[in-house]
């Protein structure tokens, strides 16, 4: 028995780690880079770090819509895909293509046409509203690629091409790392243009993103057939595990830029510490991220083949090892926080605030790598997406954000104190999420015998 456990976790880690490991790097790729641009930016001035950091938000915002649309997609394919019927992965892929293009469209129309007023809900500060406000309307443009690329890397992880995926971001990524600093500082005979220089070489990575990914996955064989036609059957399934997706993103994505609002609103100083010790906490949970993703396609697609027990083992070995991960972050915020905040440009006031800050986060994403392999990775895997959505929705808009809100602005706390209450959000979450695990109501097949 010893032996057939040794040999099954030999197999599970090898599977693990082919899906784990490339999506984890291009987390910390898209990380690194973040916190590369914000460094460059934190030369220029405290101000335009802030601001760019704000105008980030809108696209978060926009990827939350995006993400609802690529996670529902994500478990169908791989689930499609594990069962070999590669027909229905392709009409898939065209349902969410006509979404994305939607979605990435009124973004588009948005920051074009009212960045002031978009970048006026994060801050008051006239100057982050003027740097922010030209930051958006230059980067408006990747708003209207970024659908369409998120929706070709998703087919590509989900249908074994996670490498070419993960190679293609990195190389976009780094791409805007170099143009950043020639278009920021004014390299090579070129302009010196700040924020807005950040923001143009946005657009340039996002459409050579772009073309790189369409021209794989149409080269892969995976054709998004059938773009402008509806298939009654497979929209309903697609809503059916999507819209709670659809409504966790938007109940959490608009809690969590709400967190930005409220930090925003208690000054400057509080802004940039923020900022800064929201990068460190990205680059510190890029393993837990693609733990959860991995894992996500590699249940799904075991569930697709009808291999329920064995996706229930895997599923327990994933929650344990989300505890690991999470405690490997915290102590990556610990020793990255010191190292990355010495290059970045802040007052006395901001830097004690994030040293401060960066205790809290180091508590913090302990619990949200246990919530996120197991919410994001082992519920999803088998469609089970609602819990995530009535849970955040109790846990961040019932409890955390009005007793964050009166604590900034009717008790007038301290800002630490505030950042501590926004952040207790994923601890509220742990005893719940166990005892739904435990229902294993996650464990089931969704595909159907027959996809015409």
């Amino acid at each position: 028995m010893a032996l057939i456990l040794s040999t099954e976790n030999k197999v599970f880690f090898s599977q693990l780690k082919k899906l784990m490991l490339p999506i984890a790097f291009q987390n910390l790729v898209h990380s690194a880079v973040s916190a590369g641009d914000a460094a460059m930016l934190g030369f220029v001035s405290q101000d335009a770090m802030a601001a760019v950091s704000l105008t980030a938000q809108i696209q978060f915002v926009q990827n939350m819509f995006l993400s609802a649309l690529v996670s529902g997609a994500t478990l169908m394919t791989a689930q499609y895909w594990g069962k070999g019927d590669k027909a229905t992965v392709g009409r898939i892929f065209a349902l969410i293509l006509r979404y994305a293009m939607f979605i990435s469209a009124v973004f588009f129309l948005a920051a074009m046409f009212i960045p002031e007023k978009l970048i006026g809900f994060y801050t008051q500060e006239p100057e982050l509203v003027r740097i922010g406000s030209e930051y958006i309307r230059i980067a408006s443009f990747s708003y209207l690629i970024t659908g369409i690329s998120q929706c070709c890397l998703c087919v590509m992880k989900t249908t074994g091409n996670t490498k070419k995926s993960v190679a293609i971001s990195s190389f976009s990524l780094g791409l805007d790392t170099v143009l950043n600093a020639v278009f920021i500082f004014g390299l090579f005979g070129c302009p010196a243009l700040g924020a807005r220089g950040a923001a143009i070489t946005t657009v340039i990575a996002h459409t050579i993103e772009l073309t790189l990914a369409l021209v794989v996955t149409i080269r892969f064989g995976v054709h998004p057939k059938g773009l402008g036609r509806v298939i009654p059957w497979l929209e309903k399934d697609f809503w059916r595990y999507s819209f709670p997706l659809l409504l966790n993103c938007l109940t959490w994505g608009l809690g969590t830029t709400s967190y930005s609002a409220i930090i925003g609103h208690l000054g400057g100083n509080a802004t940039a510490a923020n900022s800064v010790s929201a990068l460190i906490r990205s680059l510190a949970v890029f393993l837990c991220q693609g733990l959860g993703r991995g894992g996500e396609i590699l249940l799904a697609g075991l569930m697709g083949a009808g291999e329920l027990e064995k996706a229930r083992r895997y599923g327990r070995k994933l929650s344990i090892l989300s505890v690991l991960f999470g405690c490997a972050a915290s102590c990556l915020v610990l020793l990255l926080g010191p190292v990355i905040s010495t290059f970045m440009t802040l007052s006395a006031e901001a830097r004690e605030l994030l040293h401060f800050m960066l205790m809290i986060t180091a508590g913090y994403v302990i619990t949200y790598s246990i919530n996120t392999v197991v919410i994001c990775g082992v519920f999803s895997s088998g469609g089970d997406t609602y819990f995530d959505a009535y849970s955040v929705a109790v846990t961040m808009w019932l409890f955390i954000l009005p007793m964050a809100a009166m604590a900034a602005f009717w008790w007038k706390l301290p800002v630490l104190a505030v950042y501590g209450i926004l952040s207790l959000d994923e601890v509220i979450k742990i005893p719940w999420v166990y005892a739904h695990y435990k229902k294993y109501k996650w464990l089931r097949n969704i595909t159907r015998d027959t996809a015409e």
